[in-house]
């Protein structure tokens, strides 16, 4: 039997390329070096181009908004497809036979790409199975079992289930109707999934060439220190394929993880656990392992974010000597109303006494917020910024989108997956407008700008007030400061005025007048 375990390309105006690594898949694919079957992970994504292609119809009511631009505060402009070519992938699939494919979805509004994949392999192979699993996939919609090229779909932790439903298809009398998990075409029922007690899996790291995936040009994997998230965030669905109950691997079997990697040639590992800081002494133990262990040959991140609710002066001096180049810092909002509605437990002087330790220690760090959160007015997102502002951060804006499954209500669900998505600038509700979501996101650039001409100046902080006369030489800082304007800079290097929210400018001016913003 031929397996083939895929990542597809995606289509949107931009891709993370440091994050592309399909992780999930090199632990089913560990799972299957067990059984009687010949597997192979095919990666239609990362290092594959893009192509630019037309602008969906469904971005068209934003698409006047998001004019070329090589400014400093330029949002989107070009729409890609980005990775495999869909013809690449059919002339693939027409000179390559395989039993099963299983596919992986992690994400709500690039489902339509799984769709096609799957399509496209059915229509010149219509034998192969096809699996669909991921933390996309569950009861919370039904685009995959809609599907008629779907077989089977597979929710939550899949290592097991995965595997066992592998091993039913290899025995043609063995019942796949008991398996966790499982949804399959025949019943048209989603069994329960089963989130195992312990997290004892490791990824097949061999499985992946040790070249492909890069952060700052190095050689880099991405690794998982534990698993379940207990905070129970309304807004994330993380909890729906990890469950609720913090699950830590062995110290010992991550840093031998880190070895076979680093063996290979993996110079970077960024650890995309979601509560890598939440248990202490596990965390200080993994720290103190990668510093004795390594010794400063590698670089490490955490780039799916870390609360500071787990994070003390202790461990940020840790992080500096185990090789963090970078501290991703969670915030969501620092409205106490809005914290305590979405059950995020965080504490704004924590956040902000580590935020200033991790500047004095000069690790870069990233304050990462939510705009546009189902009930967040306009000064609610501001306050947030302004917060930021005065830290020495960069500010990480994430414009809210829907994810089937949250466990918060959001008014204005947006109408097709492709429109689930943080460059569609869909409202959550009627507080805020697409032209509102947009111009916050170009005052974030905006003031990451200032934050860096402080840095290249030699200045820690600067008052709001006495910026235009500070920088009274820069085109960018004074078209905002002087004129009321956020410009932008064309194809021929002519400066233009970006469409913006008036109300949102009024408002920005109202909450920043009497602020310092601190270097970044």
């Amino acid at each position: 039997m031929r397996i083939a375990l895929i990542q597809t390309p995606v289509e949107d105006f931009y891709s993370t390329v440091q994050r592309t690594y399909p992780l999930g898949l090199t632990y089913l694919a560990a799972g299957l070096k067990e059984l009687p079957v010949d597997m192979e992970i095919i990666d239609f994504l990362t290092a594959h181009g893009r192509q630019t292609i037309p602008v969906p119809d469904a971005f068209l009511p934003i698409i006047s908004y998001l004019p070329y631009d090589r400014s400093p505060i330029a949002a989107f402009h070009t729409y890609y497809h980005i990775g495999t070519s869909w013809d690449s992938i059919r002339n693939y699939f027409e000179n390559h036979f395989y039993d099963i494919c299983a596919i992986s979805s992690n994400f709500y509004t690039y489902s339509e790409e799984v769709l096609t994949t799957a399509e496209i392999i059915k229509s010149v192979s219509p034998q192969t199975i096809i699996i669909v699993g991921g933390q996309n996939v569950g009861p919370y919609h039904s685009l995959f079992t809609d599907s008629p090229d779907i077989d089977y779909c597979l929710q939550g932790e899949a290592e097991i289930s995965f595997c066992r439903l592998i091993e039913c298809l290899l025995d043609k009398n063995e019942c796949i109707e008991n398996i966790a998990g499982l949804w399959n075409a025949s019943s048209k029922i989603w069994n329960s999934p089963e989130i195992q007690k312990d997290f004892t899996f490791s990824p097949d790291i061999s499985a992946l060439p040790a070249d492909t995936y890069r952060i700052a040009g190095k050689p880099a994997i991405m690794i998982s220190t534990s698993r379940g998230c207990p905070m129970g965030c309304r807004f994330c669905s993380v909890s729906q394929t990890f469950g609720s109950r913090l699950r830590l691997k062995s110290v010992n079997r991550v840093l031998k993880e880190m070895q076979t990697a680093y063996d290979r040639g993996i110079q970077v590992f960024d650890l995309e656990d979601d509560n890598f800081t939440f248990d202490r002494p596990h965390c200080i133990n993994l720290l103190n392992g990668i510093i004795n262990q390594f010794k400063g040959k590698v670089d490490c991140y955490a780039m799916n974010g870390l609360s500071t609710e787990h994070l003390d002066e202790e461990i940020i001096d840790l992080l500096i000597k185990a090789n963090f180049k970078l501290l991703n810092l969670s915030i969501a909002t620092v409205s106490a109303t809005h914290l305590k509605e979405l059950h995020r437990f965080m504490n704004i002087n924590t956040f902000t006494r580590v935020a200033r330790y991790a500047g004095e220690q000069k690790l870069k760090t990233i304050g990462h917020f939510i705009a546009g959160l189902p009930g967040q007015s306009p000064e609610d997102i501001l306050h947030t910024m302004r917060v930021l502002a005065k830290l020495p951060l960069v500010l990480g804006i994430s414009p809210f989108y829907y994810i089937p499954g949250i466990d918060i209500e959001v008014p204005n669900i947006p109408p097709s997956c492709k429109e689930a998505r943080l460059t569609r600038f869909w409202p959550a509700d009627y507080l805020l407008s697409k032209r509102d979501l947009i111009t916050l996101f170009r005052l974030s650039r905006w003031i990451n700008y200032v934050k860096e001409q402080l840095k290249e100046r030699h200045l820690d902080s600067i008052a709001f007030t006495n910026i235009a006369r500070v920088f009274s030489d820069d085109t960018f800082i004074n078209s905002l400061i002087k004129h009321k304007e956020l410009i932008g800079i064309d194809s021929e290097h002519h400066f233009y005025p970006h469409t913006i929210s008036q109300s949102i400018l009024e408002c920005f001016f109202t909450s920043f007048k009497d602020t310092f913003i601190h270097c970044g």
